[in-house]
């Protein structure tokens, strides 16, 4: 066997090998379109991948399949029955008014780099609204932005327990909308402190709903998983 034929031969082999096949399955799946991913597909890639694009990708077609079914699920609605509301009437209607946003949500967390941002800003229930015209009934809902994408979210109402919900576990329950499209960078006065954020979320009870979360494995990661993991450890 001539040296030619020798390295070619090495070429084929080294060429099937795991490792290679991997990078261009990897490769390969950026080209993919995610909308025919199944669900189990999205998660399981968000939950393990370490491709900070394929990533990206994941978590907006992710959240973009729950926008989709929030609509539909409101458009079939039956009359007479009460609206639910995963956010404050004034980042639902930022976001209709306002559907382009700035950068795609992919592009937004590979360019923030994961920053964590936190919410706070008053919340009614559409219930309550007419109940209470003088607002007295007026609640508080709290949000943290892991990069675009919500890791956490609060609602505080008075004369009711508080409501916890975290990402992954309470994913229909929780805002839809990436940080952009809900324009809360834009409100005065919305963006609190991280402490700000977690003595509330503590004192609610928030260490411990997140921990059963994760021990459960209904959490998605996120930064809040993570800290409280190193927490723990």
């Amino acid at each position: 066997m001539t040296p030619e034929q020798m390295a070619k031969e090495m070429s084929d082999f080294l060429s099937r090998g795991p490792a290679v096949q991997a990078t261009k399955a990897a490769a390969g799946t950026k080209k993919h379109d995610l909308s025919k991913w199944k669900y189990a597909e999205l998660r399981d890639t968000i939950n393990t991948s370490c491709d900070i694009e394929l990533l990206a990708a994941c978590r907006e077609e992710f959240h973009r399949r729950l926008k989709v079914y929030h609509a539909w699920k409101s458009k079939n609605k039956k009359r007479n029955t009460e609206t639910e509301q995963r956010a404050p009437k004034s980042v639902t209607d930022y976001a209709q008014q306002n559907p382009a946003a700035q950068l795609p949500a992919r592009q937004q967390e590979i360019e923030m780099n994961r920053q964590q941002r936190f919410f706070r800003i008053p919340f009614i229930r559409p219930a309550d609204q007419y109940k209470d015209p003088q607002n007295k009934k007026k609640g508080w809902w709290y949000a943290h932005f892991d990069g675009p994408w919500i890791a956490r979210q609060m609602e505080l109402h008075p004369d009711k327990p508080p409501i916890l919900l975290v990402a992954g576990k309470d994913d229909m329950e929780m805002c839809e909308l990436n940080l952009e499209e809900t324009g809360l960078t834009r409100k005065r006065g919305a963006e609190i402190l991280p402490r700000q954020f977690e003595e509330i979320w503590e004192r609610c009870g928030g260490i411990q709903y997140l921990q059963n979360a994760i021990e459960s494995r209904q959490a998605r990661p996120t930064y809040a998983t993570a800290m409280l993991q190193n927490l723990l450890k």
